[in-house]
């Protein structure tokens, strides 16, 4: 097939965001399709945040030979609240659909991650008569307050069918009324198993010059309320125990504050990796801790559930399809004492923590990326 993979990021080396988009456009390609990937490039974002612009078109040749081709378009945009949101959204839209018209290829598919990039694309699916496939992993579903009714209920009668990463998802597509139950399918978000595996800690720790005696916590994902960097911290901080220590992988944004910061003591490491370098600081650590407040289902606790990591993390919808008691303790995400509570349980009981770990092994397993995707496949074929 050749697949029209429409998204609202791509990473580049620079700023390595949405990872996760990349890797789907590799797998596709990797089974034989021909992938062609609409990006579009604020300009607004690349003068705010001084952020650098990507080339407008490029190939990536990527292992066995496949090439994914990149269109970055540029487009103005003024964020999404309200009326500056619905501007911003007929720009991208507008965007979108100039570069699709410009690409010589005809499509057997469109593929839109995310519901804004499905309705990005939506004129283009229509006019061309293609099959619209959505796959919805986002923490919230905001776009429908920034559209018309008529808007909602065309994009629904041209979606094909959706991918959810969790049963909240589905919920939450269900209830906009932007889909029928059975035109859905639920898959949570997977790892690719020969890049985040189960090492050797104490070798690992060797490498990065981290004491093997030391309780060492993990933290993945952007330095915002939402995610909880700073709860985290302050929870270690609460336990005033000089074994604990700390990685915080991540970054506040060049337009967000520095409140939400980690700033406990202990910190080994605390900044941007590339996506490729997580594994090895994954598997120095003890535990993974995600105190969110809302996601689709989080890449970054399947990936640490991949490295063998018991994990701590929020008891909310999103969760529940891939952590249980088995492999993860779930808390009250705002409660910062709950969290060191976890920790020093945790801490205190090894031979809870070697359970876990096993458990986490074993729930990776069943989340392989190589057959999410053959799903993800499987169900475009059936619903095209």
């Amino acid at each position: 097939m050749r697949i029209c993979l429409s998204v609202g990021a791509y990473p580049t080396p620079e700023h390595p965001f949405a990872a996760f988009i990349s890797s789907l456009a590799e797998e596709f390609s990797r089974f034989g399709h021909q992938v062609f990937v609409i990006a579009p490039q604020s300009i607004t974002k690349i003068l705010i945040r001084r952020k650098d612009k990507a080339l407008p078109y490029y190939m990536e040749y990527r292992t066995g030979g496949s090439i994914i081709r990149v269109f970055r378009p540029k487009v103005l945009t003024f964020g999404d609240k309200r009326l500056l949101g619905r501007i911003t959204m007929k720009m991208n839209q507008w965007a979108v659909c100039r570069c699709f018209k410009k690409i010589e290829e005809r499509f057997d598919i469109v593929y839109a991650h995310f519901w804004t990039s499905g309705y990005n694309i939506m004129p283009c699916a229509i006019k061309y008569q293609l099959p619209l496939f959505v796959a919805s992993g986002e923490d919230k579903i905001f776009f429908t307050q920034l559209i018309s009714s008529r808007e909602i209920l065309q994009l629904k009668r041209v979606v094909r069918g959706v991918i959810c990463v969790s049963t909240k998802n589905l919920k939450e597509c269900i209830a906009l009324n932007l889909v029928e139950k059975d035109t859905c399918i639920i898959l949570p978000n997977a790892v690719n198993l020969d890049e985040f595996y189960r090492m050797e800690k104490s070798i690992v720790r060797g490498r990065l010059g981290y004491a093997v005696n030391d309780f060492i916590v993990v933290f993945v994902g952007r330095f915002v309320h939402r995610k909880g960097a700073k709860r985290v911290s302050d929870a270690i901080a609460k336990l005033k125990d000089d074994s604990i220590k700390s990685i915080f992988i991540g970054s506040t944004m060049s337009d967000e504050t520095n409140d939400e910061e980690p700033n406990c003591s202990g910190i080994l490491f605390k900044g941007k990796l590339k996506h490729s370098d997580i594994p090895l600081y994954l598997n120095s650590a003890d535990v993974f801790i995600l105190p969110s407040l809302a996601e689709g289902c989080s890449n970054s606790i399947v990936e640490a559930l991949a490295c063998g990591l018991p994990v701590i993390s929020s008891d909310m919808e999103f969760n529940y399809d891939i952590l249980n008691t088995s492999n993860a303790i779930l808390i009250n995400p705002l409660d910062v004492e709950e969290i060191a509570k976890s920790i020093k349980y945790l801490k205190e009981d090894k031979s809870l923590c070697k359970q876990m770990s096993f458990s986490a092994i074993k729930t990776a397993q069943t989340l392989n990326y190589s057959d999410r995707v053959l799903k993800i496949l499987e169900f475009i074929e059936n619903k095209k």
